[in-house]
């Protein structure tokens, strides 16, 4: 698989992290993750968020009527095998709950938690944007608070740092309210290789060259929220 489809490697991701992911695929995405970062990016996200919901999980002891029916359906006459039995079934039935359980939270997480943000500010301490980054909508939000007046004629260009490769840029920021956009793959793929963000001054409607032309005037980190 090419890294084309962020909406895939995030399942493939989460799968990888809660451990249904098994065999030789499992062994293929390993390979995978160790080849390339934004895959690796992606088992990191769901593995620092879906660890703790496993921790959480308690086990559920089914009634005692369900023992004897399997014990009855597959001849289990001795106590060590009826134990093995149990341990196998309530072994699963976690993975059902976990299972479950991330699926919810995919859903709940890709609507309303931003996965990587950034705080640009001016030397004076005051917030220029907020930027929220949703993982799983592939979408950028910029909200912004004191901007400074842009020069006749021209616009704050945000753009992502990936390391050792050019600036990508991430679009035009707001001068005031709030801005919203969907990310192509190429910006993804940017910001998952990006520790810092940057903005540079450019001609109404952002640089013409694909690169920043003008003065950088912030650069900010992109971290995960807490």
């Amino acid at each position: 698989m090419k890294p084309d489809n962020p909406e895939a490697i995030d399942r493939l991701a989460s799968e990888y992290a809660l451990g249904t992911l098994r065999g030789p695929a499992r062994r293929r995405f390993e390979r995978w993750r160790a080849s390339t970062p934004f895959v690796d990016l992606r088992c990191r996200f769901w593995e620092e968020r879906l660890m703790p919901l496993a921790k959480g999980l308690m086990p559920v002891q089914p009634p005692a009527h369900v023992w004897r029916g399997i014990q009855r359906r597959l001849n289990l006459t001795t106590r060590p095998a009826l134990r093995r039995i149990r341990s196998f079934a309530l072994a699963a039935s976690v993975v059902l709950v976990a299972g479950a359980a991330a699926l919810l939270y995919w859903h709940s997480l890709s609507a309303t938690r931003a996965t990587t943000v950034a705080t640009i500010s001016a030397k004076s301490g005051e917030h220029v944007w907020e930027l929220e980054v949703f993982g799983n909508a592939n979408r950028l939000v910029a909200h912004a608070e004191n901007v400074p007046a842009r020069p006749a004629g021209h616009d704050y260009e945000l753009w992502a740092l990936p390391q050792g490769a050019a600036p990508v840029s991430l679009g035009i920021l707001p001068a005031a309210g709030e801005s919203s956009r969907i990310l192509t793959l190429i910006q993804t793929q940017a910001l998952a290789l990006s520790s810092q963000v940057a903005v540079s001054i450019e001609p109404l409607g952002g640089s013409a060259t694909g690169q920043p032309t003008g003065t950088i005037v912030y650069v900010a980190p992109l971290h995960m929220p807490s």
